[in-house]
This record gives C-alpha cells, sequence and structure tokens, in this order.
C-alpha cells in the first residue's frame, strides 16, 4: 500500500472522528456562552462587595458567606428547608400523579383526547397570572371558602394562603395542579412506545391488565419516570413565581424558599451578597441531582 493511500485513510479516520464534534459544537459554545461564562461570573461576584449603586468589584474574600451562614443563617437555614419540603412535595405529587394520569389516558376510551388536552391546558397559562387568581380563590372571603360554606362545610373554610401551617402546601399544590400534565405527556409518550409484542406475550402467559401494567410497561419507562422526577425536583429546588405571585414568600417566612430570599437581597443593592446565596443554590442544586441520578440509576438496573 503507497504512502499516500496511509495519508488518506489516517485523514478519513481522523474526520470521521472529529465529525461528530462538529455537530456539538454550536450546542457547547450556546451552553458556554449562555451558562457557564455567568456562572464563572457570579462566582467571582460572590467574593466581591458589587453592588447595583457603584462600579466598584473589591475582592473581600468568604464576607458575602459569612454573612449568609451567619448573621442571616437561621434565615437562609430556613428559607432552604422550606425549598426542600417544597421540592419533595411538588416532586412526589407531579410524578405521582402524572404517573397515574399516563396509565390512565393511555387506554382507549371516548373523549380520551379531549382529557389529554385538558390535563395539559394548565402549564400553558402564565405562572403569574394563575398565582394572582388563585390569590383571590383560595383567600378567607374567595371561591373556595364561599363554595364550602354554601355546601354547610364552612368549618372547613381558611385563610389558604395566608395560614402559617397551610400556605406552603397550599402553593405546592397550585403547582401540581399546573405542571403536572407535563409529567404526563413525557410518560404517556414512553407508554406508547412499549413494544406491542411484550405485551402480547404477557397476556398470553395470563397476566392480567393490571400485572402487564406493573410487570412489563411500568419497568419500560422507568428512565422516563426518572428523568422526569429529577426534572421536577430541579424545578422546585428552583421554583420561584408561583411562589411570589401567590404569598410573596409570606405569611411571615412560612412560604420563603431560596429563590424568594435571593430576590429580596437583589433588593438591598448587594449584587456580591445575593451571587453568594445564588452560587449556594446552584451547588445544592447540583449536589442532589447527582445523587438522585445515581440512586435512580441503581434502581433502574434492578427493574431491568
Amino acid at each position: 500500500m503507497g504512502r499516500g493511500a496511509v495519508q488518506k485513510r489516517s485523514k478519513s479516520r481522523t474526520e470521521a472522528t472529529a465529525y461528530p464534534y462538529w455537530f456539538g459544537a454550536p450546542a457547547t459554545l450556546i451552553f458556554t456562552v449562555f451558562f457557564v461564562l455567568p456562572a464563572a461570573l457570579g462566582l467571582w461576584l460572590s467574593f466581591t462587595n458589587a453592588s447595583t449603586m457603584s462600579q466598584r468589584q473589591d475582592f473581600i474574600g468568604l464576607a458575602n458567606f459569612e454573612l449568609l451562614f451567619g448573621t442571616h443563617g437561621e434565615a437562609f437555614l430556613g428559607a432552604m428547608g422550606n425549598q426542600f419540603l417544597y421540592a419533595l412535595i411538588t416532586t412526589i405529587g407531579k410524578t405521582g400523579i402524572g404517573v397515574l394520569l399516563a396509565f390512565f389516558l393511555n387506554r382507549a376510551f371516548l373523549g380520551r383526547n379531549v382529557l389529554r388536552a385538558i390535563v395539559y391546558m394548565p402549564i400553558m397559562f402564565s405562572t403569574i397570572v394563575v398565582g394572582i387568581v388563585f390569590g383571590f380563590i383560595l383567600s378567607y372571603e374567595g371561591l373556595l371558602n364561599s363554595f364550602l360554606r354554601s355546601a354547610g362545610l364552612g368549618f372547613i373554610a381558611k385563610d389558604w394562603l395566608g395560614d402559617f401551617d397551610l400556605a406552603l402546601f397550599s402553593v405546592t399544590a397550585i403547582d401540581i395542579w399546573m405542571g403536572v400534565g407535563w409529567t404526563v405527556v413525557l410518560v404517556l409518550a414512553a407508554l406508547q412506545g412499549v413494544p406491542a409484542e411484550l405485551l402480547e406475550s404477557a397476556e398470553v402467559d395470563g397476566a392480567g391488565r393490571f400485572a402487564r401494567a406493573i410487570h412489563v410497561s411500568l419497568p419500560t419507562v422507568a428512565p422516563t419516570i426518572s428523568l422526569a422526577a429529577l426534572l421536577t425536583l430541579i424545578s422546585g429546588l428552583k421554583s420561584f413565581e408561583i411562589i411570589y405571585a401567590t404569598t410573596g414568600g409570606g405569611p411571615g417566612n412560612a412560604t420563603e424558599v431560596m429563590t424568594t430570599f435571593l430576590a429580596k437581597a437583589l433588593g438591598t443593592t448587594n449584587l456580591g451578597y445575593a451571587s453568594a446565596i445564588s452560587f449556594v443554590q446552584f451547588a445544592v442544586i447540583t449536589v442532589i441531582a447527582m445523587i438522585i441520578h445515581l440512586i435512580s440509576r441503581r434502581i433502574e438496573a434492578r427493574m431491568s
């Protein structure tokens, strides 16, 4: 074989190896410009006294983190705890209800497509608008309590968004109502991709509808369910709009979460301190997401 042929083959192999990277280059560039660089800038600002009122950015070390975990430590840890509870409840609600609805809507019955549209519809509404509307519905003199009183259930009536013990759970219920359709769409698409021969084989073996759903369909769509749960958890750990629109973090600190805590910090013009909060939130979300991902991978491996 001639030298030219060897060089040509080597060049072809190099091009074949580099070919996929050319497709990934635009996405990598966009991710770097809009995510990596802002994150690096935010990390740098967290070590400075940057302010929206001044152009100076003097390096002050860990002073912002000392302020966050020292002077404001109790308030921030309370907000972090509320954020975890909020994310956990919304993840369980959206994933659990979403999976059940997806299995139900995967069956053939009259009006199925209309019901699918109704389930998905809330996610298309503006979060701020939904928050304001539910603020009227769930107020002490709102539509829900008016209905309860007219039905003779006035003893159940509460200030659903103004009660310290109920406010956080009321907001999570609104969030679940809005976002469950997204989980339904993901799981429903996965269910429709379950090989028909697997279901037919299970039916031939005498498995009923419920057994086929548990032992055939569920393991097949488990990766999709895990993905939906992970994304929902991440969304819950940075949720802001619905909380801000309904309670603003109140009453008191009952619904104060990391995102509303961050918003209030931005209102003080202390950009460095707000960047420290943002970095801590980013680190917490990243660690939790990695742990959940590893756990879900192990569960999927055992189910398969």
